[in-house]
């Protein structure tokens, strides 16, 4: 597989919006802060990491349900989960193209840190979100990401 992403500035432009969604849609965000489930995804070919959790309670207050920060800037957690895969797979799954756990039995994908259980629970959720997110990216101009 080969990036569709320009460059990590990209990848990291279309999955802080992707985040953003995520966090601030009352579908998603206080679902995905419900579950306390903080999760690693290490984007190999682009050498970098993603790590997410669910926000305290003053952020969610003001409508932010996630915290995200890029190559551990400022993270005060340890995962619970550690996902490596490409910037494809990840965009491609983000989009409802890419089935995780098939991903994850065919090895393009894998855990090395934690259970995928835990993912599999944010699974219901993602799938609604999957339609969301590919308007949101052919609004944002980002066709050449798409799937």
């Amino acid at each position: 597989m080969s990036t569709p992403f320009r460059d990590k500035k990209e990848f990291r432009k279309v999955f802080d919006r992707a985040f953003e969604v995520l966090s601030r849609d009352e579908r998603f965000g206080p679902p995905l802060r419900a579950r306390k489930l903080p999760q690693r995804f290490v984007i190999t070919d682009l050498k970098i990491t993603l790590d997410v959790r669910d926000s305290d309670d003053k952020k969610a207050a003001r409508g932010d349900h996630l915290f995200w920060t890029w190559n551990g800037e400022g993270q005060t957690w340890d995962p619970d989960v550690t996902l490596e895969t490409t910037s494809e797979l990840m965009n491609r799954y983000f989009q409802g193209k890419e089935n995780m756990p098939m991903a994850l039995l065919r090895g393009k994908a894998k855990i090395t840190q934690g259970s995928p259980v835990g993912l599999l629970w944010t699974a219901p959720i993602l799938h609604a979100f999957h339609p969301v997110w590919v308007e949101v990216m052919k609004k944002e101009g980002w066709t050449h990401l798409l799937a």
